[in-house]
């Protein structure tokens, strides 16, 4: 499953399920980072299966004020793949898949 592993002051990791999974400082996403970088509906990341087993997870920002970075670089979308180094706002993170 793939996962969301988040550094820093707050340190968590976040099981990805199927469909879209919401991240920001409000308390109404499906993952809160309550820090002043992040804005209150920052991102949103998509996890689809293909019929063929494959999958597919995408991260889109939600015109965020201090923006989202893939490996060091602003994106408004991007295809997620293991290893990849998110910063969310200033809260770093990085994308884990495991195969089954």
């Amino acid at each position: 499953m793939p996962r969301l592993v988040i550094f820093g002051e707050n340190p968590a990791e976040f099981t990805l399920e199927e469909g879209s999974t919401s991240i920001g400082r409000s308390s109404l996403n499906d993952i809160t980072l309550d820090d002043k970088s992040v804005s209150k509906r920052h991102a949103l990341i998509t996890y689809q299966i293909m019929k063929n087993g494959d999958h597919k997870v995408q991260l889109a920002d939600l015109h965020s004020t201090n923006g989202t970075f893939i490996n060091g670089n602003k994106v408004n979308y991007h295809t997620l793949e293991a290893g990849d180094q998110l910063s969310i706002g200033t809260v770093a993170c990085t994308y884990v898949e495991e195969l089954e």
